[in-house]
């Protein structure tokens, strides 16, 4: 699902000299020792130099110290921090999957929901009575989100996650395969000779803009 870019492209995306053949294209990206023809890679530190010698990448980042590297690439651009650089090209060549709005027909919407416009909710994913989902919300398979769980705008939960009832996720936040989010957490007091469970009444509250590991759970 890559696109393809030439080398004039990028360097004139980075502001970067190029040296070689700006007809040169790409349409992905590799590190030196292991690039082809059709990838883009960076030199930005001494220890890689020795790779730049016989990389076949077809287009290099390179350092300005670096610039006159051993190396028969068919296109160089010189730009300063290489590997930032490269992070904003990334979505150039690998544009994020656009999910189509809608409704699997084996989703399970309760009574109260309200979806925002352009929500995406996946095959067998649950949302619980008087839920509330943002615009943009997207809804992994599998997953379930309880009742009364407010999910911010443009927020995504990959397949298999749950949140718990009461929770509340800010826009923008990711939360991949098999996190749990607001579970009870590990309360007990010992009583009349035995362990009683403290009774967690709280709720979980995510901010914006959070990212969530796969299979974490936040209690």
């Amino acid at each position: 699902g890559a696109s393809t870019i030439t080398a004039e492209a990028i360097a004139a995306l980075v502001s970067g000299e190029l040296i070689g053949d700006g007809k040169t294209t790409v349409s992905g990206v590799a590190p030196l020792d292991r690039a082809g023809a059709g990838h883009l890679s960076i030199l930005s530190s001494g220890k890689y130099a020795p790779m730049m010698a016989t990389t076949k990448a077809g287009v290099v980042l390179v350092d300005p110290e670096f610039r006159d590297a051993a190396g028969a690439p068919r296109a160089r651009i010189i730009v300063k921090q290489p590997l930032e650089k490269l992070l904003s090209l990334l979505p150039r060549l690998y544009p994020p999957e656009s999910l189509a709005p809608g409704v699997a027909a084996t989703a399970r919407i309760a009574k109260g929901a309200i979806l925002g416009h352009g929500v995406s909710i996946g095959e067998y994913a649950i949302i619980g009575s008087n839920a509330k989902l943002g615009e943009g919300v997207v809804i992994g398979p599998h997953s379930v989100v309880g009742d009364h769980v407010s999910i911010g705008d443009n927020a995504r939960l990959w397949p298999g996650v749950t949140i718990y009832s009461g929770a509340t996720l800010g826009a923008r936040t990711m939360i991949h395969s098999g996190a749990r989010i607001g579970c009870d957490g590990f309360g007990y007091v010992f009583r009349d000779g035995a362990h009683q469970k403290i009774p967690h009444v709280g709720r979980c509250i995510i901010g914006d803009d959070v990212e969530i590991g796969a299979n974490t759970t936040i209690d």
